[in-house]
């Protein structure tokens, strides 16, 4: 009887032991919900930026406190092919964040005798949770070298989920 109950005593407590285990990965991850956004229509010529800016707000829109999403900005060509996308950045609740891709490190072919890109931009977020949440963003053609701001072109609030 005492072997039976040694190795009970031990099962016993192996499985609390995994219980606890599984309680401390569960609270480490973050499960995210990958949502597209708005997409946008640009064309850039040489010595031209696109600079993307995203607003993360303190707080949802039911009036709680948000948490960090995250962003990763795709660029596609005229004929819906991708051509490069962004470093997946992280939005910290009150903070903004902005991604710039220069017509020349795009290495697709421009029109001739214009030297303009017509491109699409697609916005891909990731939020932790299912909340109703107002991103605001734009989207700027900016000079290359100067960065000084020559059209801001779009302003859009994306509405999540």
């Amino acid at each position: 009887m005492r072997i039976n109950n040694s190795i009970l005593r031990k099962a016993v407590w192996g499985l609390i032991a995994f219980c606890f285990f599984q309680l401390a990965v569960r609270a480490q991850t973050r499960e995210e919900t990958p949502l597209s956004g708005q997409t946008a229509l640009v064309g850039l010529v040489r010595g031209e930026m696109i600079r993307f800016t995203a607003f993360n707000p303190l707080e949802t829109d039911d009036g709680r406190p948000n948490g960090p999403i995250t962003l990763r900005l795709q660029i596609y060509d005229a004929h819906g092919a991708l051509i490069t996308h962004s470093p997946q950045l992280t939005i910290p609740p009150g903070e903004f964040r902005w991604v710039d891709f220069d017509h020349d490190e795009l290495g697709t072919p421009s029109e001739p005798d214009t030297s303009r890109n017509q491109v699409r931009t697609m916005p891909l977020w990731g939020l932790s949770r299912s909340r109703p949440l107002h991103i605001p963003t734009t989207l700027e053609l900016l000079d290359s070298t100067t960065h000084a701001s020559t059209f801001k072109f779009f302003f859009n609030v994306e509405a999540l989920p």
